[in-house]
């Protein structure tokens, strides 16, 4: 199943990684004990930026970015919909921060929930200025652009924590942002989802260089706790997708069944029905722990979990 350990270490416990699937120039290499899969060799900060900046990001291919971000706006509204009530089951937000916001679908959904100020940053110059047309607040550039003054009750973060190559800092900047108790809301696909298992190579998830860390139920818990977070519930996550959406997707694991299947959608008109479907994906809330005079993190009781915990999902 695998090649031999090429020697990198896994980011949170340092063991041994192993060569899960060759990408071209690089390798997924992957953490058994940790369940936390890595993009070999990392690419560097510039390769990135200049992939994040192009004005192809939300509408070139779904392999790097997205095929046709705005054509899928009503689907992205009625899945955010969803996560804004998500967050907003362990109490309410008065000031949000979203990091990658596109062009400020969440926000909008955040907004009509209730949700009093609501801001964005993005990397990309398009994404941005849609937002800002829609009178959303947006700044372009990366976490430091937003001012330093501002602090937050809740922190998004969708479909971005795979794309960043030190997670661990990111997550004390985020942090450092939050007032005490403030919550994160994360989107992140799953690599011992049932989608990534039987996808092997062809996941739709695995997207080089853009994806760095695929995470983990039990991953993503090790890193935020080791970032001075509590975890509140990590869930199987899902979204609403259009039938032809849905095929565009499956495409890559089953080309012939997915042709058929597109001309029967088309004759029975049924390519722009809207499902909601599981997408391989999790959702983690998880809330800030305050600070101890030596330097780490109290661990406290958490109103709305378990001490556990909330897990929907196979670990």
């Amino acid at each position: 199943m695998s090649a031999p350990s090429d020697g990198s270490a896994c980011l949170l416990c340092r063991g041994p990684q192993v060569r899960r699937y060759r990408l071209g120039m690089r390798w997924l290499a992957y953490c058994r004990a940790c369940q936390l899969g890595q993009l070999t060799p990392l690419p560097d900060e510039e390769e990135l930026a200049t992939l994040y900046a192009s004005s192809q990001y939300f509408s070139g291919t779904d392999r790097v970015g997205y095929a046709d971000y705005a054509s899928d706006a009503p689907q992205f509204a009625r899945t955010f919909r969803t996560k804004v009530q998500t967050l907003l089951r362990y109490g309410p937000v008065h000031d949000l921060m979203e990091i990658g916001c596109g062009p400020g679908y969440f926000l909008h959904q955040a907004l009509a929930a209730g949700v009093p100020r609501a801001v964005g940053v993005d990397r990309n110059r398009w994404a941005v200025n849609e937002a800002r047309q829609s009178g959303l607040e947006v700044y372009l550039g990366s976490l430091e652009a937003v001012p330093r003054e501002r602090t937050f009750d809740a922190a998004v973060m969708l479909d971005l924590l795979e794309h960043i190559t030190q997670p661990v800092a990111f997550l004390a900047d985020v942090r450092a942002r939050l007032r005490p108790e403030g919550r994160i809301l994360i989107t992140t696909p799953n690599i011992r989802s049932l989608l990534a298992r039987g996808s092997g190579r062809r996941w739709v998830s695995i997207k080089v260089p853009e994806h760095v860390y695929y995470y983990s139920p039990r991953s993503i818990r090790r890193l935020l706790e080791s970032a001075g977070f509590a975890v509140l519930s990590v869930r199987g996550a899902g979204q609403y997708v259009t039938v032809a959406f849905l095929l565009s997707r499956l495409h890559r694991l089953a080309p012939r069944l997915t042709g058929v299947l597109r001309v029967g959608a088309h004759t029975l008109g049924l390519a722009q029905r809207v499902l909601f479907v599981t997408n391989g994906s999790i959702d983690v809330v998880a809330r800030a722990r305050p600070a101890t005079s030596a330097g780490g993190f109290a661990r406290t009781a958490l109103p709305g979990a378990s001490g556990a915990g909330d897990d929907r999902i196979p670990r």
